[in-house]
Formats: C-alpha cells, structure tokens, sequence
C-alpha cells in the first residue's frame, strides 16, 4: 500500500476504519491463488500502465471502496466491452472479490489494494477514466469527523484530474447527511454539472448493504455529475 506520510506528516486523514474482519479460509486461498491474475501490485513509487493489465481496450470504469465485489461483478458482466478497476483498502473485501470474479469467469475486471485517494495521485497518471462510481462511502457522522468523509474538495480535484472529457462520477449514499454534503461539495467544485440520471443506474443491483438500508426504511441517495469537457 502506498504512504499516508509524507515528510513525516499525514497527507490527509484516513476516510476509512484500519480494521474489517478476518478473512475465511477461503478468502486466503483466493488471494493467494488468484491475486496474480487479477490484482494489479505495484511498488510505493510506482506510476502504474493499465493498459498492460487488461486483456483488452474499452471504457474505464473506477469503482472506489466496492466492499465484498458484488456490484463491480455484476456491471463486469453487464458490460463486458468496458474495463473495471476496483479499489478498495480492506483485504477481506479485496479476496471476496477476487474469489467472484474467478468463480464467474471475468476477464474484464482488474483490483487494487489502498487508499483510493494516494492510488488515484501516486499511482496512476493522466485523464483515462469514463466514470468513477463510489457506493455507500463511510458516513462519518459525528462532527468532528467530516474531514475523514471521502467526498472532499481535494478528493474531488482528484477525480477529475483523472476523468476523461464528459465523464462521470456517481455517489450513492444511505445518509442524507452526506448527501447534502456531497452535493454541497460538488456545487463548489469547479468544472462540474449534477446531471438527472448516469447510465450506470441501470446496472446497479441490491446489495447485501442496501438491502439493510431499505430494512431500516433509509432512503437511498443516487447523485451522479459530469465533468466539463
């Protein structure tokens, strides 16, 4: 994973919790047989070539923070001529995925380990995205902790330093604290517009989290911008 520090100091606070379960038997086994074939490692000053990791061309698609992989497996399968990075810092979560995505035969969908905002900076390079989609983000919800939320000004610029001429971001969200404070994030932002509706709405399927959500009778936020070309 990449440094947090630089010169000694944190570069920004951590928008996610250190630790996130255990993983089975089985996880392990998935990260250790399977890892090679669709994690993409890299080194701490390393700026990575997507275009050697994926089997094919096509649209980008970055899914930030995918939990246990099930939506980033089904939309690499609803649109097998599109490529789908995943980027999530949990081991767990990362080795659910990878056992997914082996079990469903995917050739299209690529994993990296660490936090979204130093891979999104450090790692990786130029405008090569079509759209970012970034689902049921920690809320944070105690005042003093809105710093640590991801959707951020800075985390923002970041997107679309990375994002291709009219592409997307979607954030979905459980929390209508963070709704209105993703909104309100983005209102400030230069270059981007809300739009109605993203196309990738129609891909999204009921997680396992948002089956919890609606159980409790919390109401799901879809807010999806365009970046200015």
């Amino acid at each position: 994973m990449s440094n947090l520090k630089r010169n000694g100091q944190l570069r920004w606070a951590p928008s996610y919790l250190r630790n996130r379960g255990q993983m089975t038997r089985g996880q392990k086994r998935a990260l250790r047989e399977w890892w090679s074939l669709y994690g993409i490692s890299f080194r701490h000053d390393e700026v990575i070539s997507l275009d050697e990791h994926f089997n094919q061309n096509g649209p980008l698609v970055i899914e930030i923070g995918f939990g246990a992989g099930d939506h980033l497996v089904s939309l690499a399968k609803a649109l097998p001529d599109h490529r789908i990075l995943g980027i999530e810092v949990h081991r767990p979560g990362l080795a659910a995925a990878t056992q997914k995505i082996h079990n469903a035969g995917i050739t299209n969908a690529r994993l990296m380990r660490g936090d979204a905002r130093l891979i999104l900076t450090d790692h990786l390079a130029d405008r090569i995205a079509n759209a970012f989609i970034i689902q049921f983000p920690d809320p944070w919800p105690k005042a003093g902790d809105a710093h640590r939320r991801l959707i951020q000004p800075g985390m923002v610029n970041v997107i679309a330093e990375r994002l291709l001429p009219d592409g997307e971001l979607l954030v979905i969200t459980d929390v209508d604290a963070y709704a209105t404070h993703t909104s309100e994030v983005m209102s400030s932002a230069e270059n981007w517009t809300p739009t109605s509706y993203s196309m990738f709405n129609k891909y999204r399927i009921e997680t396992k989290y948002e089956k919890k959500a609606f159980a409790e009778s919390r109401q799901i936020s879809e807010l999806s911008f365009q970046i200015k070309s």
